[in-house]
């Protein structure tokens, strides 16, 4: 299999927001160069997701975890005591202190406490972060305080302050919340965009990205003013200019503020094609590790490839039976993907199914996480899944190993336990199997 011409026209590369119409890419400045990250390195963020039977996952919220995806937790006492730390002795053996390195700056949201012992803690919006020592609850709290388990069961009607998912009373885990810390005017909306690696601006009707410029288009005809009512006054870093015509248009950190006429969906960004200055308005960009691309295909979405162009794949439990061939139709859930860790792919399956090799220095960072090999090397893992390329695939566009499933049979050791669905028997002994998906690696708010 593999993608034909017209869904090649559409490449996107990031950082930078460098194109290409037909797979070759085309250089260009670094335009995001402004844009601070949405995590500092060693602080990596978890989609909490609910699945139901074989009902598409729903997203719930977003929280922080540290380098491995464990919870990151915040204190009530901190919050009372106005972001200084008060967690010392016993309570710091528990809790440890989510230690800032070394030459580590504040920046965003992002702040360094100090604390009474010396140790600089990162905090998230004012409030300290700590990981816990103990054994994490299973699970994730929903918005409303409901719980999401790895078994995909939800269970209603739980204190969103109890034990189930706290270990300790007074302690929740930390949600990453962008938008708590940037207010909006009217007509605009803050949102993740997968396409665009980043949380940006959208307009509130259409849900179309908005692009920043410093100037006027040309083409008037294939943009549209992000309008801003007569009595608009300015807020943050929006302030509201006026047109030839009279009326007013929002303007971001002094730049103008447009939708392109020749988005037809909200994860569209095809603006960035049409004028040279403009770049999608992003308040923050994901971390993404060099040597790796995000193509954006019309039929597809956004996927991940590496710099050649070569196509990525994750490995997961199955968990929905249709769909997966859609644009945006494919998800996987952080607790379904991180318990199959290198697990999945060893020994001979690494002779078809190459890992994606991280640097011996690779730090994690946002949706990104580093995993040791049993055979010493390092691995990228994005929200939770191994990432591989396929050796079946000889060219850019090639998906030679998309949507296949593979069983997997463990022993009676119990060697590999991975969300059993079924087994055979061999030589009068029964042995468990698990099926495992593989799918080309979306991106996804």
């Amino acid at each position: 299999m593999k993608l034909n011409r017209i869904e090649w026209a559409a490449r996107l590369v990031l950082p930078g927001l460098c194109v290409s119409l037909m797979g070759t890419p085309v250089l260009a400045a670094e335009k995001t160069a402004e844009v601070p990250f949405s995590t500092p390195p060693g602080i990596t963020l978890v989609d909490v997701m609910k699945i139901i039977s074989f009902a598409a996952p729903q997203y719930l919220w977003r929280r922080l975890g540290d380098a491995h995806g464990k919870p990151l937790y915040t204190s009530d006492a901190d919050a009372s005591a106005g972001g200084k730390s008060t967690c010392y002795a016993d309570c710091a053996v528990d809790f440890i202190p989510y230690v800032a390195p070394a030459g580590a700056v504040p920046f965003s949201d992002w702040t360094i406490v100090t604390r009474t012992d010396g140790v600089r803690q990162w905090a998230y919006q004012g409030q300290p972060l700590y990981s816990y020592t103990g054994k994490d609850p299973e699970g994730e709290p929903s918005n409303n305080g409901s719980i999401v388990t790895t078994s995909a069961e939800e269970q209603a009607n739980k204190d969103p302050g109890s034990e189930v998912y706290s270990p300790k009373k007074g302690w929740k885990r930390a949600a990453y919340t962008p938008n708590n810390s940037f207010p909006t005017p009217p007509g605009i909306d803050l949102e993740s965009l997968a396409t665009a690696n980043g949380y940006g601006l959208v307009d509130s009707t259409t849900k179309r990205v908005a692009y920043v410029m410093k100037n006027p288009p040309k083409n008037l005809k294939d943009w549209t003013p992000i309008n801003a009512p007569y009595l608009a006054v300015p807020m943050g870093d929006f302030t509201a200019l006026a047109l030839e015509d009279g009326s007013r248009q929002w303007a971001y950190k002094g730049q103008r503020l447009y939708t392109f006429n020749g988005d037809f969906s909200p994860s569209d960004i095809n603006g960035i094609r049409d004028v040279k200055d403009v770049q999608v308005a992003l308040l923050c960009k994901h971390f993404l590790p060099a040597g790796l691309e995000i193509n954006v295909y019309p039929g597809r979405g956004p996927l991940l490839v590496t710099r050649a162009g070569m196509s990525l794949y994750t490995q997961t439990r199955p968990q929905r039976a249709d769909g997966r061939q859609t644009r945006d139709g494919f998800r996987h859930t952080y607790s379904s993907a991180k318990p199959v860790g290198t697990r999945g792919c060893v020994d001979e399956c690494t002779k078809i199914w190459r890992p994606l090799a991280a640097p011996a220095n690779g730090q994690a960072q946002g949706f990104w996480e580093v995993v040791d090999r049993p055979d010493g090397t390092k691995q990228w893992a994005f929200k939770g899944a191994l990432l591989y390329t396929n050796v079946n695939d000889k060219k850019p566009g090639d998906i030679e190993g998309n949507n296949l499933y593979v069983i997997m049979f463990g022993d009676k050791d119990g060697l590999i336990d991975l969300s059993v669905t079924g087994g055979d028997v061999v030589g009068g002994e029964y042995r468990a199997g698990s099926a495992l998906y593989w799918h080309l690696a979306s991106l996804y708010n």
